[in-house]
């Protein structure tokens, strides 16, 4: 079953149809369009925001991310929700109905770091705002409650803002549009059909979100339900974005490009029934710089309940554990003390280290950052590194942020640190697979 949220996204339309009963689509691969948060096309699109108010968002979106809580058993979840605003969405077809076409239409969000597949359903006592109306379950023909002594076998999700979820767990017909305009037909999803929800986090004005698709550890997952035919095996390659920033896709078994140029570092479960993928964080270095950070600093901490690091598309803005932020911090006011076109500002962004520049020069002499993972070194360029802010009306000049964030006790390796990076989750082999390349070119 599931854990945290975790946030990533899709699109689908109708066309030819594949019967997949868990199989797959072209060779045992599947490509979906992932709708970045940026985009006119995504349900949290607001088109009145400014640059610096969408990355504020997201900065806010980072720090609340906070602790995953990961208890679970057969009937109860206990996980954290967050306020959407910064998340990958994916749309989906489901159910069987009378209609042209045979399913319904809804967002999901796609998190990486909870496994269980969920979205609000019709009859619910209490429910969010969504836009359109919560699944009308009693009228699918393919919708079949999971029975426990002709009983449907029911969910509780407490969360740990205190908002809570409470419906039954069922099997569903799933449809997806594949890259290619082909309509894949996935028979007899697991998902849980959300009857009592007070989520304050989909509580807001024209939602359009229905729920989540988990990609996390576990059985439930939506990646697991997809069957041995893609290997375990999904990847992502997030560009850096802009409204105008073209779509990304989720890839699955066979459709993943993998390059000589690769590396690779575990992925591990933190614990038993835990969704969120963790890798060993030992180290940072700004351009060839290594900083003076002791790895233990990143291990677990109260027997294993905080502490780690986890890579995590639902955080916007990596969240680094307070001693070693504040090493790099200093680090890098010391590399920026060089230059003279540079002034230390506060900034608007809600951000720690801003400096604003005499003349415009966006990504260019800003330095590389390195993450230190077992066996693997993720280099990250400027551009996932900082955010750039050009000049306005109300700002005559540029101005650039470090784009991380300190948290208290855990790290995070965030979706702008993961820019022009393909990410492959090999969850049958245990490890995080990544190599640079231009996402925009090639998604």
């Amino acid at each position: 079953m599931a854990k945290t949220q975790t946030l990533l996204l899709l699109c689908f339309l109708p066309t030819l149809i594949l019967v997949l009963n868990k199989a797959l689509v072209n060779s045992n691969g599947l490509t979906l369009t992932l709708i970045h948060p940026h985009s006119p096309k995504s349900p949290f699109f607001q088109g009145n925001l400014s640059f610096e108010e969408r990355i504020k968002k997201s900065v806010s979106q980072s720090k609340i991310r906070g602790n995953y809580l990961a208890r679970t058993s057969l009937s109860t979840i206990q996980t954290q929700i967050t306020a959407q605003s910064f998340h990958y969405t994916v749309k989906v077809g489901i159910g069987t109905f009378k209609s042209k076409p045979p399913y319904k239409e809804y967002y999901l969000d796609i998190d990486t770091g909870s496994s269980l597949v969920w979205m609000q359903c019709d009859g619910c006592t209490r429910c969010f705002k969504q836009t359109p109306k919560p699944f009308p379950k009693q009228n699918s023909s393919s919708f079949r409650p999971i029975l426990v002594q002709n009983k449907p076998k029911p969910y509780e999700y407490e969360y740990e803002d205190g908002s809570t979820t409470n419906g039954i767990l069922a099997r569903e017909t799933f449809y997806l549009t594949s890259k290619n305009g082909g309509l894949a037909k996935i028979e007899n999803i697991e998902f849980g059909c959300g009857l009592d929800n007070n989520l304050d986090a989909l509580n807001w004005r024209n939602n359009k979100v229905a729920g989540i698709m988990g990609l996390g550890w576990e059985d439930a997952s939506f990646v697991k339900q997809l069957g041995p035919q893609i290997k375990g095996i999904f990847s992502y390659c997030l560009p850096v974005l802009t409204s105008k920033t073209p779509s990304t896709y989720l890839r699955f078994g066979n459709d993943i490009v993998h390059q000589e140029n690769s590396k690779s570092t575990p992925i591990y479960m933190k614990h038993k029934g835990s969704s969120p993928y963790y890798v060993d964080l030992q180290g940072i270095t700004v351009n060839r710089t290594r900083l003076n950070i002791s790895p233990r600093v990143f291990d677990f901490k109260s027997n294993g309940n905080l502490g780690g690091c986890t890579i995590d598309s639902g955080t916007p803005f990596s969240r680094i554990v307070g001693p070693a932020f504040d090493v790099l911090k200093t680090e890098l006011e010391k590399y920026f003390s060089r230059f003279r076109n540079l002034k230390k500002i506060k900034g608007n962004l809600d951000l720690d280290l801003c400096y604003e520049r005499s003349k415009p020069e966006k990504y260019n002499n800003l330095p590389e950052v390195t993450f230190h993972l077992r066996g693997a070194d993720f280099v990250m360029k400027a551009e996932a590194v900082f955010q750039v802010v050009g000049r306005s009306i109300t700002r005559l000049r540029e101005y650039f942020c470090l784009a991380m964030v300190p948290h208290s006790t855990d790290s995070t390796i965030g979706s702008h640190q993961q820019t022009n990076h393909r990410i492959i989750h090999d969850t049958k082999n245990k490890k995080l697979v990544f190599y640079p390349v231009d996402c925009a070119k090639n998604p």
